[in-house]
């Protein structure tokens, strides 16, 4: 394969091309850059992440006719490294600075006292900023240094940062093996970050510094119609374009701090393009009459935020003092909004919540609220009811236009006196906007457009799930499969059924309609039966997360939690037995880490308060105030979103089913008669992308509301945009033994691959004990072909486990446990070496067939092994030999090729002038990940191995140059660099760049973090430069020392970390 289908050939300059074509500037520093003022990017070293001469430039700009001190403050905050907080904490606060403006002090001509904030970015004009991308920046961090592929400078500010890998990479490496690492080792390059692109040019993510690699996210498309494509060129034309950056950073970046640490968030594509949907009508808000439109985005696409993004947005770029009153018809939703905003610090104050001001009633404190002029106000709708005892009619609160009314769930909030007394009396000039998940319904549309408009964003359950937005549901009728009984659903029961606390006539109501059907649904043997069956299925499934169990109502709850908990002994005996009766100890192992997880689990109800329920309940023989205590005293909430909280199990019967969010969740188990928005609501629990191995949502169904579901979807899963009655063409779930079929098609994949590498899996399922072994070794070397066919073949695996784990443990499974343990063998022993240890090792084992050709000596600085192979030993054409007689050559040269990977890395650290060598490598690899036979990979180790024997002859020039070490080396090479030199003149350099070190370590270099004192550091570069006067004058010019001086400062500022450490002392 030829260099321009390399990493850097092809994904950077791709990437290059499509930044160029944006209006950035690109340019590559590995190499080329040269410091100083003057330099390419104006660093005065390798430390510096903030290009100060283009931030200077953009502040004189933005800020103009100020003192110099004035700008030298705002840079100097701005660049400060902060060692004692969290990433997502630092970048929280540079992103203040640069949002908001860098406060600075200063005294003016009259000799006053100014203080004044200075704009870093013209956010009025987005273009009128320097976008500058600058690739394989080197980066010099407090012990490693790091060269990033690709980081973005937005006036100086590296506010993009790409990690790119080859388009045959697996792009989850570039962020366990490259990001993760660059966190570590360079963290001030985050700093100001905005947000971290990863791509392998076929597939493209976006994430922020705090995301885990299962929220780094597509970005499709770029406009909504579209149908989406996941490539780099989107991700780029989508995130990068100079307006949609600067807009992204400007309104489109939220730190959440409600869970302890920060955590910053990013919109999402559709929210992006959805939340600026509304504001070009809030723009037009006079034309269209206060009609803001209906936002539908299907429930897990994060409408909770899409709020706080448009609201904060319209503050900010539209002014106006506007009022946001978010309406609700649920207290839980209130809760989960204001929670949401308080999270991201948009509001803190409990006392904009109608109804917490205490002394007067929630209709009292909602009339006073809007009355005065706040930036928010949360209230339940029925708090615009009239006081029956004074008034008839609902009375006008205030005529403003400025009050925008965010209805969520608007198919529940709009209709009804409450909403009209709120319209056409309280607030007459407000605007209104509706945000909702499910669609509104053919019957209401016509009062939905009188009052909201039409829609203005669609993201549907549909396109949610295409797009990975959220995840596909499964569905199982455990009802049918227990053949317990079910009375077809009352849609009248169902309706009543929504809200747990129903009053004196519902309740009257309901126990008509269900005196029938009451006493089936609740009877002792039905719930018995179920509850046996969810403790098994719950403690059983391959993917388990966490679950809900939605019941009837709530003595039902608590009846299920009696049961439940009679039961989970009994599953832990069973796991006891099967513990005992392990077939080996690995087993045995397993088992008893899934027994440690089943007894520290715990099941809890959760269920409103009420008055007089205590005793209401002890009247059926139920004790409530168990349970209502840990609801009180703890923050259950909390505790099950929190993925490692041992409350994993929730019984549930109207709370928590809407407005409650937790991506853990996997399965909900749904006895209770519920239909429409309700029922798909309740199902979405389940359907938020969590981690890598969540393949869906999985729906238990106990109560046969399957025919409800599909109804429900015809009418809410497809954005058939007010057409609601047209049946949908596709399905709310899929039956989860469908999931066969998938997992059938996913292991005959990796069949077929195997093939294609010249291996049969059957072959490795029919062999005998002893024989697996080796069968498996062979199957991981064909695999290992190259790095394309590894990583083609783990992705292929673990869609397997994926799948597999999904459907697991339903009967279904069986045909392919075998097909999923040869998998599963061939993936483990790949990933037993990820990290190979050196070339060395790689070399021992080789030789094992020709030990003579080795000399093993005893190593000074013992590694684990406590030898090492002396390579400048090696026969190298007795290796040839033993590689053509060892059976495992594919294996053999693809550890090869990642420890040589290793090994160079170390050597361009120690000398920057080996830069040959690396692009002579770059030929090989690129070469034999082209490779497709056994061929290509003889040729490979034979390439490699002739670049061993060049690297071993680099490695041994220090002692043939005389200068004992790597490190003098290191500096008479670039003293050396473009001169032509020979005799005494050789003789003086190898004498000043043996000296110039010395003298260094000996005072200077001891010195801990000495490279963050600007004092020492120039110290270094004098002594540096006075050491270099003593270079044969007629070989080196003044200006020649002076070059020379700056290389050399460079290498060691770049090397040498202070307390006498360096990166020499990583390669013993």
């Amino acid at each position: 394969m030829s260099y321009e289908y390399s990493e850097d050939g092809l994904i950077e300059q791709a990437t290059q091309d499509v930044l160029e074509e944006l209006g950035w500037q690109v340019v590559t520093a590995w190499q080329n850059e040269s410091f100083g003022a003057d330099g390419l990017l104006g660093r005065d070293n390798k430390s510096e992440v903030i290009l100060s001469r283009y931030l200077l430039q953009a502040l004189e700009k933005l800020n103009p006719n100020l003192p110099k001190t004035a700008y030298e403050q705002a840079i100097e905050q701005i660049s400060q490294k902060i060692a004692d907080k969290t990433l997502g904490r630092i970048n929280k606060e540079k992103n203040d600075l640069l949002k908001n403006g860098v406060p600075v002090s200063f005294t003016n001509d009259k000799g006053e006292l100014v203080k004044k904030k200075l704009k870093v970015f013209n956010f009025k004009e987005y273009a009128d900023n320097h976008f500058l991308a600058v690739r394989q920046l080197e980066v010099v961090g407090e012990l490693y240094n790091r060269r990033p592929d690709v980081v973005g400078f937005v006036n100086g500010i590296p506010l993009v940062f790409f990690e790119l890998k080859a388009h045959h990479t697996d792009l989850r490496n570039a962020y366990t093996d490259n990001l993760k690492d660059y966190k570590d080792t360079i963290p001030h390059i985050f700093h100001n970050n905005a947000f971290v692109i990863l791509s392998n040019g076929t597939d493209a993510k976006v994430g922020t510094v705090t995301s885990p690699y299962k929220f780094f996210l597509d970005w499709k498309r770029i406009e909504e119609d579209e149908e989406g494509v996941v490539s780099l060129d989107t991700m780029l034309r989508g995130t990068c374009a100079p307006h949609r950056l600067m807009d992204l950073f400007e309104n489109f970046l939220l730190f959440d701090e409600s869970r302890g640490d920060v955590v910053k968030l990013m919109a999402k594509n559709h929210q992006y393009i959805g939340v600026n949907k509304v504001l070009e009508n809030v723009k037009n808000i006079e034309d269209l009459k206060g009609k803001l439109g209906v936002y539908w985005h299907t429930q897990g696409s994060g409408k909770s935020y899409s709020m706080v993004f448009l609201c904060e947005k319209i503050h900010r770029k539209l002014g106006g003092a506007y009022t946001f009153l978010i309406a609700v018809d649920r207290t839980e939703l209130e809760n989960q909004l204001y929670d949401t905003f308080s999270g991201v610090g948009v509001v803190n104050d409990k006392h904009v919540v109608a109804g917490k001001k205490s002394g007067i009633t929630g209709r009292e404190h909602l009339r006073e609220l809007l009355s005065e002029n706040h930036r928010y106000v949360f209230t339940l709708i029925h708090k615009f009811s009239i006081d029956p005892e004074k008034e008839s009619e609902y009375p006008l609160i205030t005529d403003r236009k400025n009050i925008i009314v965010i209805s969520d769930e608007a198919h529940r909030t709009q209709g009804g006196s409450y909403a009209r007394n709120m319209r056409f009396h309280g607030l007459p000039n407000a605007s209104y906007l509706g945000f909702t998940g499910t669609p509104i319904i053919k019957d209401e549309e016509e009062l939905t457009k009188n009052i909201f408009g039409e829609y203005v964003s669609v993201y549907d359950f549909k396109r949610a799930i295409e797009d990975e937005a959220t995840l596909p549901l499964r569905y199982i009728n455990k009802g049918e499969k227990l053949d317990i009984e079910n009375p077809a659903l009352d849609e009248r029961m169902a309706e009543i059924l929504e809200d747990e606390n129903l009053d004196e006539d519902q309740q009257k109501k309901l126990a008509y309609l269900f005196q029938k059907n009451y006493p089936i649904l609740t009877s002792e043997p039905r719930l018995d039966a179920i509850a046996k069956d969810l403790v098994w299925h719950f403690n059983e499934r391959g993917y388990q997360g966490k679950a809900m169990y939605v019941a009837l109502d709530k003595p039902t709850a608590v009846r299920m939690h009696k049961l439940v908990m009679k039961y989970w002994p009994d599953y832990l005996k069973e796991l006891e037995g099967r513990i005992k009766n392990a077939a080996d100890q690995q087993e045995a192992q397993e088992l008893q880490r899934k027994y440690d997880k089943v007894a520290e689990t715990e099941v809890c109800v959760v269920v409103s308060g009420e008055q007089n329920e205590v005793d209401k309940f002890r009247k059926m023989d139920l004790d409530i105030e168990v349970h209502r205590k840990k609801m009180v005293e703890r923050n259950l909430e909390k505790e099950f979103k929190d993925e490692d909280n041992p409350f994993r199990f929730a019984i549930v019967c109207a709370m928590w089913i809407t407005g409650f969010d937790a991506p853990c969740v996997s399965t909900v188990y749904l006895d209770k008669p519920i239909k429409g928005h309700t029922l798909m609501q309740t199902i979405a629990r389940a359907n938020r992308v969590y981690d890598d191995e969540k393949e869906n949502g999985l729906i238990v169904d106990y109560g046969n509301v399957y025919e409800q579901l599909e109804k429900a979807y015809s009418v809410y899963g497809e954005g058939t945009k007010g057409q609601g009655g047209e049946k949908g063409e596709g399905k709310p779930v899929e039956q989860l033994a469908e999931l066969e079929g998938e997992l059938k098609k996913a292991i005959q994949e990796v069949k077929d691959y195997l093939k294609s590498v010249n291996f049969n899996l059957t072959d490795l399922k029919n062999a005998k004990p002893m024989e697996k072994i080796g069968k498996l070794k062979e199957a991981a070397d064909c695999v290992c072909l190259n790095e394309t066919t590894r990583t083609s073949f783990e992705i292929m695996a673990r869609n397997v486990f994926r799948k597999y784990k999904a459907l697991y443990p339903e009967e279904q499974i069986k045909p392919h446990i075998k097909d999923f343990n040869a998998i599963e063998a061939i993936y483990n022993l790949l990933n037993q070496n990820v990290k190979t240890a050196d070339v060395t090792e790689i070399m021992m084992e080789l030789q094992s067939l020709v030990s003579d050709s080795v000399v093993v000596k005893e190593n000074e600085v013992a590694d684990k092994e406590g030898v090492y192979v002396d390579l400048s030993t090696l026969d190298f054409d007795k290796l040839k030999a033993a590689f053509a007689k060892t059976p495992r050559k594919n294996t053999l040269t693809y550890n090869l090729q990642q420890a040589i990977e290793k090994k160079l890395q170390q050597m361009l650290k120690e000398n920057p002038l080996r830069l040959e060598f690396y692009e002579r490598y770059k030929e090989i690899i690129a070469d034999y990940n082209a490779g497709k036979t056994l061929e290509n990979t003889v040729k490979a180790f034979e390439n490699l191995n002739d670049f061993i024997k060049d690297l071993t002859v680099e490695e041994q020039r220090a002692v043939r140059e005389n200068l004992e070490d790597q490190e003098a080396l290191a500096i008479f090479d670039l003293l050396r660099e473009g001169k032509e030199l020979e005799g005494k003149e050789l003789k003086q350099v190898k004498k000043v760049a043996r000296e110039t070190l010395d003298k260094l370590k000996a005072e200077k270099l001891k010195i801990e973090r000495w490279r963050e004192s600007r004092q020492i550091t120039a110290q270094v570069k004098g002594m540096i430069y006075d050491n270099l006067l003593w270079l044969p004058e007629d070989a080196y010019t003044d200006e020649d020392v002076s070059l020379k001086t700056v290389s050399v400062y460079q290498h060691i500022y770049s090397n040498y970390y202070g307390g006498g450490k360096s990166v020499y002392q990583q390669a013993s």
